[in-house]
This record gives C-alpha cells, structure tokens and sequence, in this order.
C-alpha cells in the first residue's frame, strides 16, 4: 500500500524559505515589520488586523501568512529584535572604557535610537497594556530579563561616576539609575520620530539636564 504524500504546510513552507535564502528572507521580514508599526500606532493591537498590514507593506494577505502566522507573531517578533539591539547597544557602550560622563550620555542616545529605530513597537509595550494579552512566556521572560539588565548598566554607570568622584547625588545609585530610566521611558508618552527633536537631539538634552545636576565642578 502507498501511502499518500504528506503535501507542505505554511510553516513548512516558511523554514524551506528561511532556509534557501536567509538574506532575502530576512529583508522581506524586516519590511513587513517596519511596516506593522504605522498600523498598530493607528490602531492598537486589538484594532490592527493582517489585511491592513499587509496594504501597509504593499503585499497581499498571502504573502504576509507566507512570513508570519499572525498578527501576534509580528508584534512579538518586533519586541524581541527591539530588546536585542537596545542590550547590545548598552552594552557596547558600557564595553567603551569610556569615562562615566561620556558612557551615560551615550547610553541614552542608544536607548532612545532603539526606540525609534523600532517604533512605536517598544513605545506600545512601555505605555499600554494591550498587549499583554499576547506577550507569551518566552517573551515576558526575555522582557524582564533585558528591562534588568538595561537597569544594571545605567546603574554600573552611576556607580562609576560617584566611585571616580565625577557624580556627586544624594540618591542611591540604583534610585538615581531609576530615575534615569524612568525620563527615558516616559518619552513613550510624547514623542514621535521625525518631529522637530530626532533621538538624539531627546537623549543629549535629557543628558545635559542630568548632568548638569550631579557633574562635579
């Protein structure tokens, strides 16, 4: 007896593709994610829908299936390149040898570039909790690990300056570190790319603000 040929699913389609040409692949993917953010900042998670991010990304829902299986994938697919660039910017930085003046300057240049490069995916998950609904384990624990570890370097930072007497603050350095965070995160509240303050002009007045503060004269 033979038996039936198992035809190719979606997925299977998906990992042959992945597989046969990773760099083209991988462009197309990024298209349709740059392309996913307009439409959730429009709409919200629960407003957005795969044929109008497939209209935003110039394709038909069939190839948008063909590169994601939904609308739940995409965003969480988005968080995950978001968290992995905004670390490894951090940590770059904090690799610089930099002095702590310079690294906490640079540091929130980095933070601020990732929110925009990867808006408004991060400003969503920072300022709504609709889309909690689909943040599954792996993600949540991948969310909780990179917002300690952001913590931990922005803290390291203020650790450095008050130890080499460059920062003077009453605070301890993981409340002042905190704090610093906490303007950063805010930002998700107003402001948008492509305005009359780019990512940097936000994170150097945010840093000058700061260090103008704590800097010893």
């Amino acid at each position: 007896m033979v038996s039936e040929k198992r035809q190719p699913t979606l997925a299977m389609k998906r990992e042959a593709a992945q597989q046969r040409d990773r760099t083209q692949y991988g462009a197309k993917r990024d298209m349709i994610l740059k392309a996913a953010g307009p439409v959730l900042e429009r709409n919200g998670f629960d407003g957005t829908t795969m044929d109008a991010i497939a209209k935003e990304a110039g394709l038909d829902r069939a190839t948008l299936y063909y590169y994601f299986a939904d609308k739940g994938t995409i965003f969480r697919e988005a968080m995950h390149d978001g968290l992995a660039e905004l670390v490894a910017r951090l940590e770059e930085v904090a690799a610089s040898g930099d002095p702590p003046e310079v690294r906490l300057r640079n540091s929130m240049r980095a933070l601020m570039r990732s929110f925009e490069h990867h808006y408004p995916q991060l400003y969503i998950y920072l300022r709504s909790g609709d889309s909690a609904s689909i943040i599954d384990e792996h993600l949540n624990r991948e969310l909780i690990a990179s917002g300690r570890r952001y913590e931990d370097l922005i803290e390291q930072v203020v650790r450095d300056g008050i130890k080499q007497g460059v920062f003077k603050t009453s605070l301890p350095p993981k409340v002042f570190a905190k704090a610093i965070t906490g303007m950063l995160n805010w930002t998700s509240r107003w402001w948008v790319p492509g305005g009359v303050l780019d990512a940097d002009d936000v994170a150097d007045g945010m840093a000058d603000t700061i260090l103008n503060g704590v800097m010893v004269r």
